[in-house]
């Protein structure tokens, strides 16, 4: 009968894992160096690099009415992406999804109507 391999080293990591993930959200909320700027009419969006976002993977239809109700009359939601943003040297900058202290959000892009 085959020996079953210890699973405890890969359930470390996965909680290491999930826990910076974790850290890296709640960084990304509070303190000096958050992303972007929580949006005046609505908490739980925030403005980085002048696009309407939500922290986490949102559903992108689930995002757009809300940003759609905060922009410019002259203004609509044209798409919605799922990204990786990461601090680095007190910046946010975009990244790929495994980079360390990746961030999940869900960046709108508005356009003209």
């Amino acid at each position: 009968m085959p020996e079953t391999p210890d699973q405890t080293y890969i359930e470390a990591l996965g909680a290491d894992l999930a826990q910076q993930n974790l850290n890296a959200l709640v960084l990304a909320q509070n303190g000096n160096n958050q992303l972007g700027q929580p949006h005046p009419n609505n908490p739980e969006l925030r403005i980085w690099n002048g696009n309407v976002l939500a922290l986490g993977h949102q559903n992108p239809r689930r995002i757009t009415a809300p940003t759609n109700n905060v922009l410019p009359a002259t203004m609509r939601v044209a798409a919605a992406y799922h990204w990786h943003a990461r601090l680095i040297d007190g910046t946010w900058t975009r990244c790929t999804p495994n980079a360390n202290g990746a961030t999940p959000i869900t960046v709108t892009l508005a356009e003209a109507r």
